[in-house]
């Protein structure tokens, strides 16, 4: 099978949807031998950076890896296969916004992610992050129900 991508991208939050995705772009990886990516974008809105003052840069920093080892963890365990090599990283700031720059950074990318993450009063407020993608990012992008 030809693809006309060289990466799949798969950003990852530990929600449902980004665990369906994860099995998707597994899937297309086996069949097209393309390497997979897991993106995990730690979120700094306003709000979450306020709530984080108090916090050292390392106790900052230990969160963000803790945060983000969790969803890679359930993105490995959805596509059943932790000794399988995925490259994983960790982001910081505007999930739609740092997705979208990653996205801009890979050579002829595929992002599969999945329609709905983990917080869905923001996507009201803000506009989804999936949506974001969809329109900004210069690559094609599947979105797993």
């Amino acid at each position: 099978m030809s693809a006309e991508f060289k990466v799949i991208i798969v950003p990852v939050d530990g929600s449902e949807g980004s665990q369906r995705a994860a099995r998707f772009a597994d899937n297309l990886s086996k069949v097209t031998g393309r390497k997979m990516k897991f993106v995990y974008v730690f979120p700094a809105t306003p709000s979450e950076i306020m709530g984080m003052s108090q916090l050292s840069r390392e106790d900052i920093d230990h969160t963000k890896k803790e945060s983000a080892r969790k969803a890679f963890d359930k993105a490995h365990q959805a596509i059943g296969d932790q000794q399988r090599e995925v490259e994983e990283q960790i982001l910081f700031g505007d999930p739609a916004e740092e997705i979208i720059r990653y996205v801009g950074e890979q050579t002829e990318p595929l992002v599969v992610m999945g329609r709905r993450g983990l917080s869905r009063i923001e996507s009201l407020l803000l506009g989804s992050v999936s949506g974001k993608v969809i329109h900004y990012a210069n690559a094609t992008v599947t979105i797993v129900n």
